[in-house]
């Protein structure tokens, strides 16, 4: 996949100053035309992560959490390369956009 052109659940390599994390994942469908991309920062783990809120996901035999609270635009032209697809682990990661999104399970109103 070339740079600034990552299909959904990819975690890429980026350029955007200011964001200290190695990697970023993509959560916006690649079907969905815009100059910028839906997605959350990707770190190694911190204390008090919480499985549901940052997704566990293996990148190269190392684990990293998905910052789905982070989740910010990004435009195309600052995603670098494709470094792995994470469609595997999609229902862990819809999960935790989900719990953000919506409050459950965590609680409902």
């Amino acid at each position: 996949m070339p740079p600034g052109r990552p299909d959904w659940l990819d975690v890429v390599r980026h350029r955007v100053r200011g964001f200290r994390v190695p990697f970023m994942l993509v959560v916006q469908h690649h079907a969905i035309p815009s100059a910028t991309r839906l997605v959350a920062p990707v770190s190694v783990q911190l204390p008090g992560d919480v499985d549901v809120l940052a997704p566990r996901l293996v990148i190269d035999g190392t684990e990293y959490r998905a910052r789905v609270l982070d989740i910010s635009a990004v435009p195309v032209t600052l995603l670098g390369e494709t470094v792995a697809s994470l469609v595997a682990d999609r229902d862990a990661i819809m999960n935790a956009i989900d719990v953000v999104l919506h409050g459950y399970p965590v609680g409902i109103r």
